[in-house]
């Protein structure tokens, strides 16, 4: 697995999984291992996509955070996550299968996100601040003013209600099951290389 700031990668070898499968593909000439590897690749981004269909939008919902409840926006996140996968390339016995949709990196891996280019970052606090930026709630929602080290909107009764923590740094973990386990895409990859192998070989 390869990760950056806007991409996961995710690489399929042959090698060391199932020598005869690798054995056979040795022999191929390069066209007809390509199209195997490329079917195979096709195959696992295939098991990929169904995974994160089948789970859908329960798979990253955490009802311990506090923007869940009333008044949080339904995304549709989930759902590109499903479709951004892709086979990027393949070439000897591996196959990558990448995906660019932003934010699924740092949910795989975990990390430290600091502020770079502005001097806080902001961490939504609040169910109605949820897919959306300090600005685009000002916008959209109601305006903000700072509070200390938050965000605050007043409320229709008077009150102050916190909306966005400001914050230097934010360390999270890696989400539980962000990736399908791998003996799920590793078998559909092997599956649909010995197949085009097999066809290959009766068709000659």
């Amino acid at each position: 697995m390869k990760s950056g700031k806007s991409f996961i990668q995710i690489q399929v070898k042959t090698t060391g999984i199932e020598s005869a499968v690798d054995s056979m593909l040795k022999l191929q000439s390069p066209t007809n291992r390509k199209r195997a590897l490329m079917l195979g690749a096709i195959d696992a981004n295939d098991e990929i996509r169904k995974y994160y269909q089948a789970h859908g939008r329960t798979l990253w919902l955490n009802p311990a955070l506090p923007t869940h409840g009333t008044g949080r926006r339904v995304t549709q996140w989930w759902r590109h996550i499903e479709t951004a996968w892709q086979v990027k390339s393949v070439a000897g016995t591996r196959a990558t299968i990448e995906n660019d949709k932003i934010g699924l990196s740092h949910k795989i891996t975990g990390g430290t996100i600091r502020a770079k280019r502005k001097k806080f970052l902001t961490i939504p606090i609040d169910p109605r601040a949820h897919g959306l930026t300090a600005k685009d709630f000002s916008q959209k929602v109601s305006p903000l003013f700072r509070v200390k080290n938050i965000l605050a909107m007043q409320e229709d009764d008077g009150t102050v209600k916190g909306i966005f923590a400001l914050k230097k740094s934010v360390t999270q973990k890696p989400w539980p099951n962000a990736l399908p386990p791998e003996p799920q895409y590793v078998n559909a990859f092997l599956a649909g290389v010995l197949d085009s192998l097999i066809a290959d070989i009766e068709n000659t």
